[in-house]
């Protein structure tokens, strides 16, 4: 085996793993706003009584103020880290089944290619690829391909909802098509999330499948 087909592949798995632990690192955050905004909830906080005279001004509740403010700040803190966790994760999906896609073509990318702007990845047109014919003796074609069902309802679902999001005088409609898609679309952070670790193992596989043909520094 050559330094350079050591190279490509050992670069090609590192970016597809260094995707996968950047979506992990904001479902951690996403997580941890949730928490945070549960902790100064005011359904579940009650307010400690107590005002103070601002000098000049009015009255203020120092504790409610703290509760409105912070329940402001974790709400967009939620939006934020929601909105790149879900980016990163179809960025992993995407990124990884290209990788399997062109290991399977025989090619030798080095990296995962994904065009980025304003500090987000731009996901390829079109859907995930259809892989079992390629992946047909891989035990985990199947999960994959059951896996990549639900990242296209899910993405169809969010298409929807920022449909509606648009028109400004639909955003607030009591629509149950919009209901019913918007709760359709918030699951597909972990959707894809879940298609990306599925898409990083059969990486593996066409690697090693590869390998045992004895193909990796095969240049196409």
């Amino acid at each position: 085996m050559t330094n350079d087909t050591i190279v490509w592949f050992q670069t090609l798995t590192d970016g597809v793993h260094a995707l996968g632990a950047a979506a992990r690192e904001y479902w951690a955050a996403n997580e941890a706003a949730r928490v945070a905004s549960w902790h100064v909830d005011p359904a579940r906080l009650l307010p400690v009584d107590g005002s103070l005279h601002v000098l000049g001004r009015d009255f203020v509740r120092p504790h409610d103020d703290a509760l409105l403010k912070l329940g402001d700040l974790y709400s967009d803190l939620r939006s934020s880290a929601q909105g790149l966790y879900e980016n990163a994760s179809l960025a992993y999906a995407y990124g990884a089944i290209s990788a399997v896609r062109s290991v399977v073509a025989g090619e030798r990318p080095p990296y995962v290619e994904l065009g980025r702007r304003d500090g987000r990845y731009e996901l390829p047109k079109g859907s995930l690829p259809e892989m079992n014919r390629a992946l047909g003796q891989w035990a985990g074609a199947e999960k994959l391909a059951g896996l990549r069902e639900r990242v296209i309802e899910r993405e169809r679902a969010r298409a929807l909802v920022s449909d509606f999001e648009f028109y400004e005088d639909l955003s607030e409609c009591d629509s149950p098509e919009l209901t019913a898609a918007s709760a359709c679309a918030a699951g597909l952070a972990e959707s894809a999330y879940a298609y990306g670790e599925a898409a990083q193992a059969a990486l593996h596989f066409a690697l090693v499948t590869r390998g045992a043909a004895g193909s990796l520094a095969h240049r196409p």
